[in-house]
C-alpha cells in the first residue's frame, strides 16, 4: 500500500465557470475578506448576532478566514479571479466582484489599473518578453 499517507488525493479541484475546464492556480496569494460592523459580519457570516455584537466590541475589524479572493489560470480563457468560501470542507466558488476587492485589505482590484503607473509602462510590462 504505498502512498497510503498522501494527501495529493484530496486537493481540491476548480473548475472554470465558463466553459468546465480545469483551472490551475497562478501561485498568488489568498486575499481574506474583513468585515467592520456587527451588521457586516452578521451578514456574510453564519455568526449569531450576539457573537457578531462580541467580536465588533472586542476587534475594529473581522477577518474571515474561510472566505478568500485567489488567482487561478484557465487556457481558454486566461487569468481568472475567483472568490472562494469554505464551509464544513465544502468548497464553493464563483468570479470576484468590485464589492468583494473592496472588502480585502491593501489590494488594488486588477481589472483597474493602478492610477499611479503611467500608460507606457503599463503597456510594457504587459509585452511578451523574448530572449
Amino acid at each position: 500500500m504505498p502512498n497510503k499517507r498522501s494527501k495529493r488525493k484530496v486537493v481540491k479541484r476548480f473548475y472554470c465557470p465558463f466553459c468546465e475546464q480545469r483551472l490551475w492556480r497562478t501561485g498568488t496569494s489568498k486575499y481574506y475578506l474583513y468585515y467592520s460592523g456587527v451588521g457586516e459580519i452578521k451578514e456574510n457570516t453564519n455568526l449569531s448576532s450576539k457573537k457578531a455584537k462580541l467580536l465588533a466590541n472586542t476587534r475594529t475589524t473581522y477577518i474571515d478566514n474561510n472566505k478568500w479572493i485567489e488567482g487561478f489560470f484557465c487556457s481558454e480563457h486566461g487569468a481568472l479571479w475567483l472568490l472562494v468560501s469554505v464551509q464544513e470542507k465544502v468548497y464553493e466558488y464563483k468570479l470576484a466582484k468590485q464589492k468583494d476587492w473592496l472588502k480585502t485589505g491593501k489590494t488594488l482590484d486588477p481589472e483597474n489599473f493602478n492610477p499611479s503607473v503611467s500608460e507606457f509602462t503599463r503597456r510594457m510590462s504587459r509585452k511578451p518578453q523574448y530572449k
